[in-house]
């Protein structure tokens, strides 16, 4: 006659319980590569209402930017913050608990911030975007400089020479410095802070006198005082200035 064989009862125990890092049985759409957080493994995967919006961001996808980050608050509980439209002026974002539950709102007019809600700015760390990442689309590509745009009078230039375009372009570089030319040499400096916001610092090497005038118009449009914004999509680049009022459109040559 078989035997039967027990499976021992501390094996079955340890079956049973549940690690500190819980993982639901979600279909995994995003990756994630940070710690455990929340009790689970992977929070966009783990966490179904995470999961379930982040698949509503994904719907929105090159129609609205949206993002979702970790953080931890009042020293050791652990949230996210859910901004549903990024590149909306004023927008709010959400601060919830692991659970979902709304505890405030943070940004928009009022500029609530991360201290309100004894957030940790050091712990926030954003695990998911449906937009592409600023660095990986600006950086190491050369863009070329197609027109110049006046939003209130609603009228384009195209920088020319004769019956010529002149190919004036940019080259950011992944150590924070910036190249250009066309007539002159350009060299100068750049920061980007957040998703689409440049800061750049450009100058001329050889000062060869431009008749057109359009190198020195780049210049001095990148150089405004301001923080640039900066819209793209992988190929073409938009940064406006003059406190929006104007922008310059660029192609990416390679």
């Amino acid at each position: 006659m078989k035997k039967l064989f027990l499976l021992p009862l501390s094996a079955l125990l340890l079956c049973l319980l549940f690690s500190a890092c819980k993982k639901d049985k979600i279909k995994l759409y995003f990756d994630y590569d940070g710690p455990c957080h929340c009790g689970v493994e992977n929070p966009l995967e783990d966490l179904e209402w995470l999961h379930n919006t982040a698949e509503q961001f994904e719907s929105m996808r090159d129609k609205q930017w949206a993002s979702i980050s970790i953080c931890t608050y009042d020293s050791t509980k652990q949230g996210f913050i859910i901004d549903p439209c990024v590149n909306c002026d004023d927008g709010m974002q959400s601060f919830v608990d692991c659970g979902g539950n709304n505890l405030g709102d943070l940004g928009g007019i009022a500029g609530i911030p991360l201290s309100t809600y004894n957030i940790d700015p050091a712990s926030v760390r954003e695990i998911y975007r449906n937009y592409p990442d600023t660095a990986a689309t600006l950086v190491n590509k050369r863009w070329q400089l197609q027109r110049f745009f006046d939003r209130e009078t609603q009228t384009g230039e195209i920088p020319m020479q004769g019956n010529n375009p002149i190919p004036f372009w940019l080259y950011f570089q992944k150590d924070g410095t910036i190249v250009g030319g066309g007539i002159n040499q350009l060299n100068g400096s750049y920061a980007l802070y957040e998703q689409d916001h440049i800061y750049i610092s450009i100058g001329t090497i050889t000062e060869i006198y431009d008749a057109t005038g359009c190198e020195e118009r780049m210049v001095n449009a990148l150089n405004d005082a301001t923080i640039c914004d900066v819209s793209y999509n992988g190929t073409t680049m938009r940064i406006y200035y003059d406190m929006n009022r104007k922008y310059m459109d660029f192609i990416r040559a390679q």
